[in-house]
């Protein structure tokens, strides 16, 4: 009797456990939500918890212990970082065996402690509606024509809300330069007059009464697709790579080691990452995946699509991320800081 007790108290005691979902740290839309159903037939519910910069990502996962969160979706340096940091799991083919079919170049990118998910570019969107003549240059985002001041959006991430200025003066993404950051930070501070917003564009687009208000922005490439979902028109935001080049990035999956359901975190990135469903999600995300063996099932019209699979001319000019000095990320900070501190008064008045 006591034996059949503690049987039935331990299968409801699993059962609890399974009933637990799983949590993903994701951007928000960036998952196929036919997958995510798909997955948790068998696995439970998955759970999303969403950010719509890199810092506050960085801040839910140094506190992902108290958050709960299993999966998260990080980008190259922070998969380094807080991997050498002892905070995430360290992945390879023998706890993910899909890793196989991913292509060396983005293996290499997101490194040890992670597995490549999307990659893309940083461009500019713009509202095909609004805007009379398209952008080429990055100089069309820093200074835009007259028709244009009130309705440029930014991001606010320190590193990629410099890169529109950096890559207009010719300097390296990645420069520890004081004289050089200082020269785009006096760049930035003359552009916010003509900024509404430097809130993420697919964020600002979902819950601001000003939307309609936002004509060209600072963008991932993928970003344009989701933009004209919200607008429900599927040909009102384009995407252009500017002429001066642009960063090549990469997201990447990395499993906290304050997971409760390992097992569970390791079967999702192992699923996420299999070639059919790999190509499902990049063809749902309209952004590029890393996964080699997951072409033959890319729709045709995305993969000729240049805002998504860029050619060969357009990665010829383009910079990858490097982890900064600290003293360069403060520096980097203060700046993205008093940028918005400069806006906010300008809007006050």
């Amino acid at each position: 009797m006591y034996r059949l007790v503690f049987i039935c108290f331990f299968m409801l005691g699993s059962a609890f456990t399974v009933a637990e979902p799983l949590i993903l740290l994701n951007w928000e839309d960036y998952i196929a939500p036919d997958l995510v159903k798909q997955w948790e037939v068998e696995n439970g519910e998955l759970e999303q918890v969403y950010f719509d910069s890199d810092q506050d990502r960085d801040a839910i996962l140094l506190n992902s212990h108290r958050h709960h969160i299993d999966v998260a979706v990080v980008d190259e340096i922070i998969a380094s970082r807080f991997g050498r940091e002892g905070m995430l799991l360290k992945l390879n083919e023998e706890n993910i065996p899909s890793l196989k079919t991913m292509e060396p170049f983005w293996r290499k990118r997101c490194g040890e402690y992670a597995i490549p998910y999307l990659w893309g570019t940083l461009g500019i969107a713009y509202r095909k509606d609004k805007v009379s003549k398209a952008p080429t240059r990055w100089a069309d985002l820093l200074f835009p024509s007259e028709e244009l001041h009130g309705h440029v959006g930014m991001i606010t991430d320190y590193t990629d809300i410099l890169a529109p200025a950096l890559f207009h003066f010719g300097f390296e993404l990645n420069t520890e330069r004081r004289d050089e950051l200082k020269k785009v930070f006096d760049l930035l501070k003359t552009q916010t007059s003509a900024v509404l917003t430097y809130e993420y564009p697919i964020s600002y687009l979902g819950y601001s009464d000003k939307a309609e208000d936002l004509y060209m922005a600072m963008v991932y490439s993928g970003d344009q697709f989701s933009l004209n979902e919200l607008a429900e028109d599927n040909d009102r935001w384009a995407y252009v790579v500017p002429e001066e080049g642009t960063v090549l990035w990469v997201d990447c999956l990395a499993i906290s080691k304050h997971s409760k359901h390992l097992e569970r975190a390791l079967n999702f990135v192992n699923f996420m990452s299999q070639p059919k469903q790999a190509a499902q999600n990049a063809a749902y995300s309209a952004v590029a995946t890393p996964n080699s063996a997951s072409r033959a099932w890319i729709p045709v019209e995305q993969l000729n699509n240049l805002g998504i699979y860029p050619n060969e001319e357009q990665l010829s000019n383009i910079q990858l991320y490097q982890e900064l000095s600290k003293q360069n990320i403060e520096l980097r900070l203060k700046i993205t800081n008093a940028i918005l501190n400069i806006h906010e008064s300008k809007n006050a008045n």
